[in-house]
């Protein structure tokens, strides 16, 4: 058995075994009860959470315990006598007779808070011109502040490799903040998804517990949430900006490039029975980021930060490079260097990190790397973000609190 197949096999185990750990502190037994808390009884299941789509733009999930329709009611006017209604259609059909809910709230002002609630009515009978509805079911009121602040401001987390660990958000983000706009669960928050109740369980209900923290998040995939039976079903709970897994949105004074880095071995690799399609893929990804970097949006912001789940890496000769690594730099890091990015994060290796720019200028990777931690809570990290026209700064949190890396950029 070669080397590969042993570390692979190693992996495996790791997968069942310490990613998928119960909590074992009070503090962990109290934080995933904070976590499960957004499951309820009755037609709502489990309470809104909340998808970033654009600055002025939102998805919104939740899930039903039966067949049922469902739209969100939204408001922005003080009193809240003035509440608007959206849903989610896809051609032509408005989503319905499914328990996975969805909508997308448009056109809201960016500079006002939002107050939003989801309302479903349980679907008994569903014929060609005939539809029975029970009676409806609202969830509890979420709200989000404004997302558009003075100054170009904008405060975000980013999260990687929980591995189903649940209980890490609420430890981590007591230690780095709120008060933040968003958060991004930057790849590897599951571990090979097989059932929806594992995409419920730890990805699902951590998110309705941000939104009921008043914060939205962004999913990005990483090479585990590409594995297992259910990872080509995770886009029937999930709304993505133009359907995609990779996106790119301005906050303030900073524009935020997330990008999908896909696989980490060759679409040819047995591990993956002939049933992946990765290289074309990031090719497509590649000439959209190419298009994004040219466009005004990218160059007239102050800051440029990507953030991604498998790192580039100059340090690393190539033939000692994983695939998806040495793809990441083939194909991504000259655009950063052509678009002048600021700094990316990643995560993926589960050694917390910082890779400078390389000496050699000649080589491109003219931007810092922060690369967050491992599943295990001694080994978890958060990173937060905080920018605005003048500073940027970005630090790296353990679960108990200590800095593990730190940087300010002034303009």
């Amino acid at each position: 058995m070669d080397i590969r197949r042993i570390v692979l096999m190693i992996w495996g185990l790791l997968a069942t075994g310490v990613h998928a750990q119960q909590p074992v502190t009070e503090a962990e037994t109290n934080a995933l009860a904070a976590i499960r808390a957004q499951r309820t009884d009755g037609l709502i299941a489990l309470q809104p959470w909340v998808q970033l789509l654009d600055s002025n733009r939102l998805g919104v999930g939740w899930i039903t315990s039966q067949p049922s329709d469902g739209a969100v009611e939204w408001t922005q006017s003080e009193n809240g006598d003035e509440w608007r209604q959206a849903w989610f259609s896809e051609d032509g059909l408005r989503q319905a007779n499914t328990t996975a809910q969805r909508a997308v709230i448009d056109g809201f002002d960016p500079a006002k808070p939002i107050r939003f609630r989801a309302r479903s009515r349980a679907i008994e009978s569903f014929k060609p011109y005939s539809v029975a509805f029970g009676q409806p079911t609202v969830s509890l009121d979420r709200s989000l502040p404004a997302l558009s602040r003075p100054n170009g401001a904008v405060s975000f987390l980013v999260f990687n490799d929980i591995h189903n660990r649940a209980q890490s958000y609420p430890l981590l983000v007591e230690k780095a903040g709120p008060p933040v706009d968003f958060a991004v669960f930057n790849g590897d928050v599951l571990n090979d998804p097989q059932t929806e109740s594992e995409v419920v369980d730890h990805l699902l209900t951590p998110m309705a517990w941000f939104a009921a923290k008043s914060i939205p998040c962004f999913f990005l995939r990483g090479n585990h949430e590409t594995r297992g039976a259910f990872a080509r079903r995770l886009k029937d709970y999930l709304i993505l900006p133009g359907g995609r897994y990779y996106a790119a949105m301005t906050f303030g004074a900073a524009r935020v490039v997330l990008l999908d880095t896909g696989e980490d071995k060759p679409d040819a690799s047995e591990e993956y029975s002939g049933l992946v399609d990765f290289d074309p893929y990031i090719e497509a990804e590649t000439a959209w980021l190419r298009r994004e970097i040219a466009g005004e949006d990218f160059r007239q912001a102050t800051w440029r930060l990507v953030v991604m789940h498998i790192p580039p890496d100059w340090r690393k000769e190539e033939a000692k490079l994983w695939h998806g690594q040495r793809r990441v730099n083939q194909r991504f890091a000259p655009l950063f260097d052509a678009g002048k990015v600021t700094a990316v994060l990643s995560g993926h290796t589960h050694v917390p990190d910082v890779i400078e720019p390389c000496p050699d200028a000649s080589r491109g990777f003219q931007w810092p790397v922060f690369i967050g931690g491992a599943p295990s809570l001694a080994r978890a990290t958060v990173f937060r973000v905080d920018a605005d026209a003048t500073t940027l700064k970005i630090t790296r949190f353990a679960v108990d609190g200590t800095v593990g890396a730190e940087r300010t950029w002034k303009k």
